[in-house]
């Protein structure tokens, strides 16, 4: 065995690679950016960045059925995108072994929501789950996933969240790497078909009812294997209230034990379906248990039911009963948890924390998307209206200091959103503000059904030839994909190809950019207007910048410290000394952008 310090992402895609994956698509989105990016370091393993992490989990399915391993690599806002294929894939089942990686994001560090796809994956769509509690297990479970997958013909997930995606610990690892297999797809239409036909065979049931049929007989088998994998285990200790960690929850007692310099009796739990022997031994005889887990009470409530349908007295408490029910678990939490669980008093209220000065996102120096967001604020201060929001960069916009998109959802709700506001007769205009690698991701349907019911919008795309927020991995406007260059796909084209009027302008040069949204908000229909400048930071470091780069100086002469340059702009090169505005230099771009806000002409 060898040993490397590993972050969590490497050691899935370590394992996933040395499990004999052949095929691995994924779409960005942090916390599980990294995994598809280091499978495409080994030139055996085509990687892929989808469209959307649906069409990515039917790559990865479609791989599977030619005797091939493979991975879809997605967050969880992605694994909602996926749902549907999900519902799907879990009746037919899989030939080679098929990993989903479903990283969840607990308190939203890096997300729009917080969600647990453990409900999704396996109340909802009855599929196994590894939950690992450290990077080392990370590693053994995708391994293990795609054995287990193979052996029972299932999709297995791994569902790290991002305290495990993220966090570093030195893992064993073989570094052996299977040969390669012989591609092969054998047609099986009864079993690959889903479709509502009749089957003589079985006195006329359909096909989705006996396919259902099928994957219910399976849980009896996922569960004994459960009973048998090294991922569930009891850890002895003096107490009658136990503790059961699942996932990351696991870690965290273990830190209270040393915190506390004792053992605890812990039950630890990393597997859905549940080890139920294993549950009901552990449960047995004790006053009560409390369950650690992200984020909502899925093993609580399956503990619950356990103990009643097995007439087993115990207090089991966790998320639903105990704990706070938002948020992720911390050490401060657990720590609290134990102590209160122990001398059977309820949860403390928590402690008022420190106060931590607010600091609201905001673009990098020389960002397009600074000159964009400030002309079409412009543009809706002229003529009223609103702006629906999408997710990307750009979406800093509704903070401080822009104040400018009203909504914000999910990927490529911007557009669907803003003509169901005008369809509902509001009188003014609406703009839909969407990245371009969003506008491939999920918003060509929105616009399609928007040019289809002849809506009156018009749809902003900030196209900078990257999915930057994730850390720049290319997209079907990009010049490149994971591995080479392309021929990119412009969006103005496909637009203008799908019927919408469109517009183009440079957001670097604020007056131009101003003049086209204000002409294409005079039109009627489906306007697109594509601001297209390459992102700086990704572009600028090759030498492509969209812009002449220049010197911006202040003119102290001029300048009156009114700050509308700090409080309306926020660009991070500029601040106020001594009451006059100060350009950071070694900060600064110089895109000149900035000059626009000036209204005096201080800066220059």
């Amino acid at each position: 065995m060898n040993k490397k310090f590993m972050l969590g992402n490497e050691a899935i895609a370590r394992a996933a690679v040395e499990a004999g994956v052949k095929v691995v698509a994924g779409y960005p989105g942090t916390p599980a950016t990294e995994i598809v990016e280091h499978c495409a370091e080994f030139p055996h393993v085509y990687a892929e960045w989808s469209a959307n992490e649906k069409h990515a989990f039917e790559v990865a399915g479609g791989a599977c059925l030619t005797n091939q391993r493979a991975m879809a690599v997605m967050k969880h806002n992605g694994t909602n995108a996926a749902a549907d294929y999900l519902m799907h894939i879990n009746f037919t089942g899989v030939r080679a072994g098929l990993v989903l990686v479903s990283s969840d994001d607990p308190g939203g560090l890096s997300s729009q929501c917080e969600e647990d796809t453990r409900i999704l994956i396996h109340n909802y769509a009855h599929l196994p789950v590894f939950d690992p509690s450290s990077v080392q297990e990370a590693y053994d479970m995708t391994k293990a996933a795609f054995e287990l997958s193979e052996k029972t013909e299932l999709v297995f997930a791994l569902r790290p969240v991002m305290r495990i995606n993220h966090a570093g610990g030195m893992v064993e690892y073989t570094d052996v790497i299977p040969e390669g297999r012989k591609s092969e797809f054998i047609i099986d239409r009864k079993r690959f078909v889903m479709s509502a036909v009749v089957e003589k065979e079985s006195g006329g049931e359909l096909r989705p009812k006996m396919r259902h049929r099928w994957l219910n007989s399976k849980q009896a088998e996922l569960k004994a294997l459960m009973e048998e994998l090294p991922f569930n285990r009891v850890e002895e200790a003096d107490g009658d209230v136990g503790f059961i960690g699942c996932g990351i929850g696991y870690a965290f007692l273990k830190e209270a034990e040393q915190i506390y310099g004792q053992k605890l009796p812990i039950l630890k739990l990393s597997t859905l379906p549940l080890p139920e022997r294993k549950v009901l031994s552990f449960v047995k005889g004790r006053k009560r248990v409390v369950v650690f887990e992200e984020i909502e009470p899925v093993v609580e409530r399956l503990i619950k039911q356990l103990c009643f349908e097995n007439r087993v007295m115990v207090e089991v408490l966790g998320r639903e009963t105990y704990l706070p029910k938002e948020g992720e678990l911390t050490t401060s939490v657990v720590l609290a948890a134990i102590e209160s669980a122990m001398a059977g008093k309820p949860y403390p209220a928590p402690a008022q924390g420190k106060y931590i000065p607010a600091r609201t996102r905001t673009q990098c120096s020389g960002c397009s998307h600074r000159g964009l967001l400030i002309a079409l604020k412009e543009v809706v201060r002229q003529n009223g209206g609103i702006v629906t929001g999408d997710i990307g960069c750009h979406d800093a916009g509704t903070f401080e200091p822009m104040n400018l998109q009203a909504t914000i959802y999910c990927m490529g709700s911007s557009i669907p959103m803003a003509y169901g506001i005008k369809a509902a007769g509001f009188a003014k205009p609406v703009y839909a503000l969407i990245g371009d690698s969003t506008f491939f991701h999920n918003g060509l349907t929105g616009l399609a059904s928007a040019i289809y019911n002849r809506a009156d919008i018009t749809v902003v795309i900030a196209y900078n030839s990257t999915t930057a927020m994730t850390g720049f991995q290319p997209h079907p406007g990009s010049p490149t994909n994971i591995h080479d260059r392309i021929s990119p796909m412009d969006p103005g084209v496909v637009a203008a190809a799908m019927g919408a009027k469109v517009f183009r302008c440079n957001p670097y040069n604020v007056d131009e950019t101003i003049k086209v949204i204000t002409e294409a908000t005079a039109e009627k229909g489906v306007k697109v207007v594509v601001a297209e400048a390459l992102c700086y930071l990704k572009f600028g470091r090759e030498g492509q910048i969209s812009f002449t780069p220049r010197q911006v100086k202040v003119d102290t002469d001029i300048c009156n410290g009114c700050s509308l340059c700090v409080r309306t702009f926020g660009c991070p090169a500029i601040t106020i000394v001594d009451g006059k505005a100060v350009i950071e230099a070694s900060a600064c771009n110089g895109c000149g952008v900035c000059t626009y806000v000036c209204k005096r002409g201080a800066l220059k």
